[in-house]
């Protein structure tokens, strides 16, 4: 079995996907996509990723909706989450935020951006004294 941390990638962007797994493949991650939500929660619920990594405007079900999902159940609750979507405004921020999102970033993005908050939200869900 690997010892590899696992991270579930959710977007409508098949190109942004690639990039995100080829660029956490090579930092030693193992990488799962999906294109849309409900395949989104199937892996999730599959293969219990470490972190998750969520568009909020996707079709069939936006991020929020993915979301609610992945905090409704015992088996997903407390995987971190982190927002990576287009979306600048500031009540749209707060309202991912006051929803259970952990962090959130914002297209377009810097990679090193984004592997910073990947390793503080892992870092945040070990638990204590590992």
């Amino acid at each position: 079995m690997s010892n590899k941390k696992k991270i579930l990638a959710i977007d409508d962007e098949s190109d942004l996907l690639l990039i995100l797994k080829t660029a956490l493949f090579a930092e030693g991650f193992e990488v799962l996509t999906a294109t849309n939500g409900p395949d989104g929660l199937a892996l999730a619920g599959d293969h219990v990723p470490d972190l998750i990594i969520l568009d909020m405007m996707m079709p069939e079900m936006d991020g929020f909706e993915v979301l609610k999902e992945l905090r409704a159940s015992d088996t997903t609750a407390r995987i971190p989450v982190i927002m990576l979507t287009g979306v600048s405004e500031r009540a749209k921020i707060r309202s991912a935020l006051d929803q259970g999102i952990d962090y959130y970033v914002i297209k377009p993005f810097e990679f090193h951006d984004l592997m910073s908050k990947i390793k503080i939200a892992m870092a945040d869900a070990e638990p204590p004294g590992l």
